[in-house]
């Protein structure tokens, strides 16, 4: 299970970048170049150019598996047709950070990776290699994503942001969205056996502690922060977990079984139904007129920068006949 979401988390920023990385229209893109040589070696079957930049079918290949595929021959026509997309877009934001002289270190590099073992609490080489990953490859990954990123930082996030006003407006027009079901505020210990779990109860009876206990105790990913597990309303989290909807503030539950262990629940705080003030809405508010005004800066942005690239995308040369609606596209 946590292999797998590291690889979801991972893959996307192989292909899409990060932040707002839009579709390619194959519109945009210049009319694939016939080749009819299959048997060329894909270290020197150009699929696709970005400025003169060739991309490889070799490459193109790597990339598809450190995308998480395990061969090209499993993957749909169209998907490999859209990833090329990417990748060349990928390109395209790599050389104008190149030309904009921006600089990625080691020791960024090297926190980025960090961040990943400590979110998947695995090494990420091992991780890697049982997905028969490179991780040399993955690491100049890490560093163009990194690249990616600081450009858009620079270019594209500081330059907006929502205003009061535009949050209140929001606020004012979308009462609906602010209605707040109840909420509790719980911390757990979750351990392997039911036990472990009683061990644990009298352990809080002689040491009320539950924050510490869980520290030390619990093998769930919130462990680090005493098992505050935020506010949450009643649908949010597994069946088992409604029990904490019953206690008092303050009180503890028994041992509750689950899939995912035998848990103790701590009550730390209820909010009652109601309606969000602005003061508690804005910042959820505030980021997601950001975000949406981002988007639109982007968007912008990247027209004007394809504007001034050249594109040629060799979709045959990915090695099967072109989807429908990649032909359609092209006439």
């Amino acid at each position: 299970m946590a292999n797998h979401r590291f690889v979801t988390y991972i893959a996307p920023a192989l292909f899409l970048g990060l932040f707002f990385f839009s579709c390619t229209k194959k519109e945009e893109m210049s009319a694939p170049v016939p080749e009819p040589a299959s048997a060329v070696s894909p270290d020197v079957r150009v699929v696709a150019t970005v400025n003169g930049d060739p991309i490889t079918l070799a490459e193109f290949q790597e990339r598809l598996v450190r995308a998480g595929f395990k061969s090209g021959k499993e993957v749909e026509a169209q998907v490999k047709e859209e990833l090329l997309n990417r990748l060349v877009e990928r390109k395209m934001l790599l050389r104008e950070a190149q030309r904009r002289r921006i600089k990625i270190g080691l020791p960024d590099i090297n926190n980025r990776i960090e961040s990943f073992r400590t979110e998947q609490g695995q090494d990420v080489k091992e991780v890697l290699a049982s997905q028969g990953i490179d991780f040399e490859k993955w690491k100049n990954d890490v560093w163009e994503d990194l690249m990616i990123e600081r450009l858009l930082a620079r270019d594209v996030n500081k330059k907006v942001a929502a205003s009061g006003s535009e949050v209140r407006k929001y606020y004012q027009d979308n009462p609906h969205q602010f209605e707040r079901p109840e909420q509790v505020r719980v911390r757990q210990i979750v351990v392997s056996s039911e036990a472990e779990a009683l061990q644990v109860l009298e352990q809080l009876r002689a040491n009320p502690d539950f924050a510490a206990i869980a520290r030390e105790k619990s093998t769930a990913p919130e462990a680090e922060q005493g098992g505050d597990l935020g506010y949450f309303s009643r649908g949010d989290m597994p069946a088992e977990f409604n029990i904490v909807f019953t206690l008092l503030k303050g009180g503890m539950s028994g041992v509750v079984k689950s899939p995912y262990g035998f848990h103790v629940f701590k009550l730390e705080n209820k909010r009652p139904a109601g309606l969000l003030g602005l003061e508690e809405a804005s910042p959820a508010i505030r980021e997601k007129l950001t975000h949406e005004k981002q988007d639109r800066r982007y968007q912008q942005w990247l027209k004007e920068l394809r504007s001034r690239t050249k594109f040629e995308v060799n979709y045959q040369a990915l090695g099967h006949e072109q989807s429908p609606e990649s032909a359609r596209s092209e006439k």
